[in-house]
């Protein structure tokens, strides 16, 4: 019910259990650039992209959404059971970037996600009390709005595979007066709170990847290759503004791998090697 709900209508889903990190200071892009795989160059202040924590393998560290709040300002936001794992392993590269600030907001800032096609009449419900506006109706952008008096980052972003979908970042503080605010509008329009077994149906039924699923470890203990997953190649970019990076060259082999794969399936068929009792092939 839930799971149809926010197709239909909406849902609101608390993901507050999500991992989130600041990276601040004037080494942030660098340091970003080493460490995931995607262009963080790419984003202009206000703007999010999909990316990768890879290994030196090709594998997944975890996958990650990361956002570029102002010039030298990002949040990249994990998922809740690598927290530790990716904070650990962003430590081992933070060494060599002295210039940039990392720290764990995990406990200080909430995270909601609104979801659904009369999300963003809720939205534009609430903005207009303060004056403020939706982020330009473009996928990945973002925006400071405020919401009953509180700042809130507002993002055209989330993970259920609607068009019209925003996650919401402010104060652990006020949490509450955010969440209420919402429940009490969305209410008007058939929206509800959505647990998290749905949100899974809807990235599955959207073919999102998850890590633990399509990243990660498969059922004998072997790693997956990021780009064995399809959805992964929005999320690798081998841009030569980019530069080095952890995992790109096992990277580069699984793009040229995937690439000789599909030439083969996509030209001639091949000559039949099977040879009928008649004496020629069939």
């Amino acid at each position: 019910a839930e799971h149809l709900t926010t197709r239909k209508s909406g849902g609101l889903f608390d993901i507050s259990h999500m991992g989130r990190f600041t990276i601040t200071g004037g080494g942030a892009l660098p340091f970003l650039q080493y460490a995931l795989t995607n262009n963080a160059a790419a984003l202009e202040a206000g703007q999010a992209q999909y990316t990768i924590i890879a290994n030196e393998n090709g594998g997944a560290v975890d996958d990650a959404y990361l956002y570029r709040l102002t010039e030298k300002e990002f949040l990249l936001v994990v998922n809740a059971s690598n927290t530790e794992k990716d904070w650990n392993w962003l430590q081992t590269i933070l060494k060599s970037f002295p210039q940039v600030t990392l720290e764990n907001k995990t406990t200080e800032i909430a995270m909601a996600a609104l979801q659904g096609p009369k999300s963003k009449t809720v939205l534009e419900n609430l903005l207009r009390k303060s004056g403020s506006r939706l982020p330009d109706p473009v996928h990945n952008e973002l925006r400071q709005v405020s919401i009953e008096g509180i700042a809130v980052i507002l993002s055209r972003t989330g993970y259920t595979g609607e068009p019209l979908a925003f996650e919401l970042f402010f104060p652990v503080s006020k949490a509450m007066v955010v969440w209420e605010s919402l429940c009490a509008a969305g209410q008007q329009e058939g929206i509800i709170p959505i647990g998290l077994g749905a949100r899974d149906t809807l990235r599955l039924e959207a073919c999102l990847p998850l890590y633990g699923h399509e990243y990660g470890l498969d059922p004998e203990d072997q790693e997956i290759s990021v780009l064995a997953f399809p959805a992964a190649k929005i999320a690798v970019s081998f841009s030569p503004l980019k530069g080095e990076y952890r995992g790109r060259e096992r990277l580069i082999q699984q793009f040229q791998e995937l690439k000789l794969i599909d030439e083969n399936r996509n030209g001639p068929l091949p000559p039949s090697r099977f040879v009928s009792p008649y004496g020629s092939s069939c």
